[in-house]
This record gives C-alpha cells, sequence and structure tokens, in this order.
C-alpha cells in the first residue's frame, strides 16, 4: 500500500484511516513505525529520522510541541548588519560614499562640455 499525499495533515490523516481499517497494519505502526510508514510511503526513511507512534487511551491525549526557535538574540551580527540595526551611518559594498552613494534628492547635471556641445 503506497500513499500519494499533498500535505503532512494529508499523510497524517491517511495513515490514521489506514490504521483504523486494518487491524494489522496498526499493530506494525505502533512496533516497528518506521519500517511501516516506509511500506506506506514507497520510501526508505533515513537513518537519521526518528519516528514515535502513541496510541492514545481515553482520557489521555498528547500534545506535541515542535522544536523550539532559534534564539536569534544569541547569534552574532556582522558589522554590516550591526551597523543599520543600530542606525549609523555605513558604506554599502562597492561604493565610496555613506549610504551606498545614491541621493535621490540629487539630479546629476550634464558636464559643461556636454552642455556646450548641445547649443
Amino acid at each position: 500500500m503506497t500513499l500519494f499525499v499533498k500535505s503532512s495533515q494529508e499523510m497524517k490523516a491517511r495513515i490514521i484511516k489506514a490504521a483504523n481499517q486494518n487491524p494489522t497494519f496498526r499493530h506494525r505502526l505502533l512496533d516497528d513505525p518506521k519500517g511501516a510508514l516506509a511500506d506506506v510511503l514507497g520510501v526508505s526513511l533515513p537513518a537519521a529520522v526518528t519516528i514515535t507512534v502513541l496510541e492514545e487511551q481515553p482520557g489521555q491525549h498528547y500534545l506535541v510541541l515542535p522544536p523550539a526557535p532559534p534564539n536569534l538574540d544569541a547569534l552574532p551580527l556582522a558589522d554590516l548588519e550591526l551597523a543599520l540595526v543600530g542606525g549609523g551611518r555605513t558604506l554599502r559594498p562597492g561604493s565610496a560614499s555613506p549610504g551606498g552613494g545614491v541621493n535621490p534628492r540629487r539630479r546629476d547635471l550634464p558636464s559643461t562640455s556636454a552642455r556646450q556641445s548641445a547649443c
């Protein structure tokens, strides 16, 4: 039995449905979750992947938490990132002036020789 799934929610729903309809699959899922899922999904799961299947009992429920988010405050900032978040003036890579050499208010005029040749 191989399942084609579009999302993890759909995959979980199909596995639960298959376990409810097939007692042999349900027992295999509890005894050898990785092997049972590999058969159902049609692929071998990596050795680093651990699968735990728990069977709820009446009055007993499980809450599964995702991995804790990384502590971004503990990560060091590069000099440029530090200057940007600190509000300081920075040199953008490849420029010789603060802020990347772009002044949106300044409109460069043609050089004197270009203005004379236009006349």
